[in-house]
């Protein structure tokens, strides 16, 4: 195992980190399937309002390649169809069938209580699998709508099926500071992780799988799959800053990545012939610890937060992840959701404050002196104002970007020269945003840059 040495991050604790029990939630009423966090997508759908679905159908695929399908994670009647601006896709809501009828083929999850009729797929054998071919195990990824799990830098868009990436990057930790715990997702999935990286060697020779430093003594059957280490800060257990600490040619670029949970979602489908439905999340808020929460996918986001007021916030990660609306359901690839305070009152001569509490980079207040979890809202502190150069962003930036001059070669549409900054390794983690003194959301702004980028070149 190798140590990967990462100096940038963002290295304060954080109050509200969940806890390692796990409570199987209900089954809702409804479910959907999102496409807003389904990046560059071009949905088409598949099916209308008031048709019935078994689990495993598909509801809507992608316009740049028909043959990938999103599928339904249940048995039901599609109850709703949401669109955004200009008619977007955003979900397609399905009412659960919790009277199935006995004698139609159906399965039960023992463990989940989930019952469903389920569209059977072709299975591969659990051995000898290296010598399916590699078509066959893309068109059943595609099918059974799992194919998205793996994503193909620098974008981070869906793998192109017919690039064979130099490497691809398994990460036992999600993209948040409180994504559910390795331990807690791969807990008695060791045969499914090892069948799922046997299916990864068939598209790249090279694995790399990482995990966080502390998270390594609870992972004793995963120790010998495990082939770099991270440590504990925020973002640098981030398939992209990896890449960006690993690569050494060009044509590592084009490298891909995939969540070890995806992973044994792919295992799981290719051995059991069946959509897996069953997905581990956190729900965290200020000062309080939450278990892991065992959930259908595409749950309702009000029934997992409960009853909330007008001054929180829900979203998708601490840095880096969307505002949720309430009414909303989960996203495939969302794992978490922080529930954020957002006071914006105005503190009463708060610029002589000493900020015992408060996180800074900057080392203004008293806090600096001391290690204990701090507390973050959602309050800018502050209105926007020009950038003044202070450097704070390329101080915090883990692959070594400067925020600030990829932000004004934008600004003056010289993409050559963005480019030229490393405009295509921001790993996105939010942290330049969440440093800057001048409140410039410099995130968004590279963000909207590489989307502009990547849509150009298609």
């Amino acid at each position: 195992m190798e140590n990967i040495k990462i100096l940038k991050g963002f290295k304060t604790r954080i109050t509200g980190m969940p806890d390692l029990s796990v409570i199987q939630m209900p089954e809702p009423e409804t479910i959907a399937v999102s496409a807003l966090d389904i990046p560059y997508i071009r949905p088409k759908l598949l099916v209308k309002e008031n048709d019935s679905v078994k689990t495993g159908t598909p509801l809507f695929c992608d316009k740049r390649n028909k043959c990938i399908s999103y599928v339904s994670p249940a048995t039901g009647i599609v109850k709703k169809i949401v669109f955004g601006d200009r008619r977007r896709l955003q979900e397609v809501v399905i009412a659960l069938d919790k009277n199935l009828n006995k004698n139609i083929d159906k399965n039960l999850d023992k463990n989940s209580g989930m019952t469903d009729d389920f569209i059977q797929f072709e299975t591969l054998p659990e051995i000898g699998v290296e010598k399916v071919p590699r078509s066959k195990i893309i068109n059943l990824l595609q099918q059974g709508g799992l194919w998205q799990c793996l994503r193909e830098f620098p974008s981070k868009d869906t793998a192109d099926e017919n690039h064979a990436p130099p490497m691809i990057i398994v990460s036992l930790n999600g993209n948040d500071l409180f994504s559910p715990h390795p331990k807690v997702i791969t807990e008695n999935e060791t045969t499914f992780f090892e069948f799922g990286l046997k299916i990864l060697k068939q598209f790249s020779n090279r694995i790399i799988v990482t995990s966080r430093q502390s998270s390594l003594n609870m992972l004793n059957g995963f120790k010998d799959h495990i082939t770099h280490a991270v440590p504990d800060f925020y973002p640098s257990w981030d398939p992209a800053v990896v890449l960006y600490q690993l690569k050494k040619t060009r044509e590592e670029n084009r490298s891909w990545c995939i969540a070890a949970e995806h992973l044994i979602l792919i295992a799981k489908f290719l051995l059991t012939g069946r959509y897996p439905v069953k997905r581990v999340v956190t729900v965290t808020r200020k000062n309080d610890k939450k278990p892991h929460l065992i959930i259908r996918q595409g749950a309702p986001v009000q029934e997992l937060v409960g009853h909330l007021d007008d001054n929180y916030i829900i979203t998708t990660g601490r840095f880096n992840g969307r505002l949720v609306d309430p009414k909303s359901h989960m996203g495939f690839f969302e794992n978490t959701l922080n529930i954020i305070p957002d006071n914006h009152k105005e503190e009463l001569f708060g610029f002589i404050q000493p900020g015992i509490s408060k996180s800074s980079v900057s080392r203004t207040f008293l806090s600096c002196l001391s290690n204990s979890p701090r507390d973050l809202d959602a309050n800018t502190h502050g209105e926007e104002r020009a950038c003044i150069n202070c450097g704070y962003c390329t101080s915090i930036c883990p692959v070594d970007l400067a925020p600030n001059f990829i932000m004004k070669a934008l600004f003056s549409d010289d993409i050559e020269d963005a480019l030229s900054y490393g405009l295509l390794d921001c790993c996105r983690c939010g942290l330049c945003s969440y440093t800057c003194p001048s409140k410039i959301e410099l995130t968004k702004i590279l963000s909207d840059g590489m989307e502009a980028h990547y849509k150009d070149k298609e």
